[in-house]
C-alpha cells in the first residue's frame, strides 16, 4: 500500500503545478470528462483508472476505467475495461469545504481481454449448457465517500475518497444456490479509490 501513495502524491503535486499554469476555466467542452478515477481492487483489477462524467446535481457519475491485473496475482497478467455508474443520493456537509456521501448505489460491466476469453462458449458445448459468457462480467457494489472542495486559480475543483463494496453476477448466483456452505464474506469485495476534479 505505501508504494501506492507515493505515485498518488507526486500525480497531485503535478495535478496542481499544472491547473497553476492554466486561465480561469471558461465554458467546458460537452466531451472533456469531468473527473479521473484511480480504484484499488473491485473486481476489475488490482488497478483500474480513468475518465468520468457528473451530472449536473452531482448525484449521478459514470465512468470508463481500464484495469490491470498483474500475473503473479491472476495467474495470468488480465486487462479490463469496465463501465461503471454511481448513484448518491445525499450529500451532508461537514466543516469548512468538506462533504460525506454516507451512501452510493453502482453497477457496472465489465470485458477481460484475452484469448482464453470469450463472449460465447464453443460449439461442441450443447446449446444452453453455459449461460454466462466468460469475457463480460457484470456487477453491483454500495459504498460511500467524503470530498473536499477547493479552489486552484479561481476554478472550483473536488478530491474524494471513496469505498464500495460489490460482487458479480456469477457469485451473487452461486450465494443463493449454496447459501449454507457460502458466507456474504465469500462473494463480496472491498475496494478504495480517488476521484479528481479536472
Amino acid at each position: 500500500m505505501k508504494k501506492l501513495l507515493l505515485p498518488l502524491f507526486i500525480l497531485l503535486n503535478i495535478y496542481a503545478f499544472a491547473q497553476d499554469e492554466q486561465p480561469a476555466e471558461t465554458t467546458r467542452k460537452w466531451y472533456i470528462p469531468d473527473h479521473l478515477k484511480l480504484q484499488y481492487a473491485g473486481n476489475i483489477g488490482f488497478m483500474s483508472g480513468g475518465p468520468g462524467y457528473v451530472s449536473k446535481n452531482k448525484t449521478l457519475e459514470t465512468d470508463l476505467l481500464f484495469g490491470f491485473l498483474p500475473k503473479k496475482y491472476g495467474g495470468d497478467a488480465l486487462i479490463t475495461i469496465t463501465a461503471k455508474t454511481t448513484y448518491s443520493p445525499w450529500r451532508i456537509p461537514l466543516k469548512n469545504t468538506y462533504y460525506i456521501a454516507p451512501f452510493s448505489l453502482g453497477a457496472y460491466l465489465s470485458y477481460t481481454f484475452g484469448s482464453q476469453f470469450t463472449s460465447k462458449w464453443p460449439s461442441y458445448y450443447p446449446s444452453g449448457y453455459y449461460w454466462w459468457a466468460t469475457s463480460i462480467r457484470p456487477g453491483a457494489y454500495i459504498g460511500g465517500k467524503v470530498r473536499r472542495d477547493f479552489k486552484v486559480n479561481k476554478q472550483n475543483r473536488t478530491f474524494e475518497l471513496y469505498y464500495e463494496l460489490g460482487s458479480y453476477d456469477l457469485l451473487m448466483i452461486s450465494y443463493v444456490q449454496n447459501r449454507e456452505y457460502l458466507k456474504l464474506s465469500d462473494i463480496v469485495n472491498l475496494s478504495f479509490g480517488v476521484k479528481m476534479a479536472l
